[in-house]
């Protein structure tokens, strides 16, 4: 690629998504971007998507490429070229978190000499600058460190980083907040729309090694007439080789406590509350997927009911019919994130097994029972852990 930089001074802003969700609302904003432009020479489209994706992640407003046609009409090139740049690349600041972190743009594709190749000219509008999407970058940082999740098992992160979002971030109320769209605001600020909750646990579960993409489209409110409709944006994860809806917005509403858009499947994710309904839509051109296409469907097949947690025995806390050393550095995860008054990361089933000594409290014992336990059974021992306590 040959690059070669110039310093501008445009902008652009075409409304790309406005989300919205029964029975939450909000608004479109005017955030900018570094007002630079970037002209690249792309010899194939995936060159061409890689320079597009690089200027997104910089927040570059203004830059061009030139790149081969290869069979696109000079009318849809732009919009394909930044679909193929937001393709899912398991990074958290790529994929659909990128295509949600446009707040609009404008592009202009002409025709080169030779006829087969062509130039675009992108300008773009961002919600959050460079400098915003770093500082974001190191509090996620801290965060993703200060839970430990690195021995959890999928189901386990899935379930803590669903429960701390939802606990710890609030529906916007102010629609003069310029960030509302943002992870950055629900982090930062702890409250956005559902865009910005939705991109935030996109974001958390990519860098945790968990599949995701965010599903937009539209949500129905049956129970008044007629019945009203906004658009809203909620997510789809991989677990087990499904892949399982979630709405962590709609489930703020229960502080965490309890959840009814958890890991649901394609016939039941409104199930708990049949007049609210979740409608998988583009509305948003070519630069969106079709939700709806069979090419879509194939590529992340929806389980058609909800998942069901895994079975749990007295110090087998992860589901994996084991109990030793992970168990133990759970439950050891678990009692530091108490400890410092911070949300819990275990099912109700989870912490009804974690507490191995039945008194009442998960901590630093019942770690240490677990971990005996596991030695005895790696001398040879055969006895079970319930046993194992009473001989101690």
């Amino acid at each position: 690629m040959n690059i070669r930089a110039v310093i501008v001074s445009a902008a652009a802003a075409l409304t790309l998504l406005t989300a919205a969700s029964a029975p939450y609302n909000a608004h479109a904003v005017t955030p900018s971007g570094q007002l630079i432009s970037t002209h690249y020479i792309a010899q194939s489209k995936e060159e061409a998507a890689a320079a597009v994706r690089s200027n997104l992640k910089q927040r570059i407003t203004s830059f061009d490429v030139q790149m081969p046609l290869d069979g696109y009409s000079i009318t849809d090139i732009g919009a394909h070229t930044i679909y193929c740049a937001c393709e899912e690349t398991g990074i958290g600041t790529e994929g659909d978190y990128l295509r949600f972190s446009i707040k609009g743009y404008k592009c202009r594709a002409q025709l080169n000499a030779d006829e087969v190749s062509c130039t675009i000219s992108y300008n773009v509008d961002y919600y959050t600058t460079a400098e915003e999407e770093k500082k974001l970058t190191e509090e996620i940082n801290r965060l993703t460190e200060e839970l430990s999740l690195d021995k959890f098992s999928d189901f386990s992160k899935i379930y803590l980083l669903y429960r701390y979002v939802a606990s710890n971030t609030t529906y916007s109320e102010d629609i003069s907040d310029p960030y509302v769209y943002t992870a950055y605001s629900a982090v930062m600020d702890h409250h956005a729309v559902c865009q910005g909750i939705t991109q935030l646990l996109y974001r958390l579960y990519n860098d945790n090694g968990i599949t995701c993409r965010i599903i937009a489209g539209k949500s129905r409110d049956n129970s008044v007439f007629p019945a009203s409709e906004g658009y809203h944006v909620w997510l789809m994860v991989k677990l087990d080789d499904k892949y399982y809806l979630m709405d962590p917005t709609w489930d703020m509403k229960f502080n965490g406590d309890s959840f009814h858009y958890f890991l649901k499947g394609s016939s039941d994710l409104d199930s708990d509350f049949p007049f609210l309904q979740h409608i998988p839509q583009n509305d948003n051109g070519l630069s969106f997927p079709d939700y709806n296409s069979d090419e879509f469907k194939a590529r992340y097949p929806a389980a058609h009911t909800k998942y069901h947690e895994p079975s749990y025995t007295l110090g087998n806390i992860n589901g994996d019919s084991k109990i030793d050393a992970v168990d133990a550095s759970m439950i050891l995860s678990e009692y530091a994130r108490i400890s410092g008054s911070k949300i819990s990361g275990l099912t109700i089933s989870q912490s009804r097994y974690a507490d191995v000594n039945h008194d009442g409290v998960i901590d630093a014992v019942d770690a240490s029972n677990v971990l005996a336990y596991y030695a005895a059974l790696s001398s040879g021992a055969e006895t079970t852990l319930s046993a194992f306590m009473k001989s101690h």
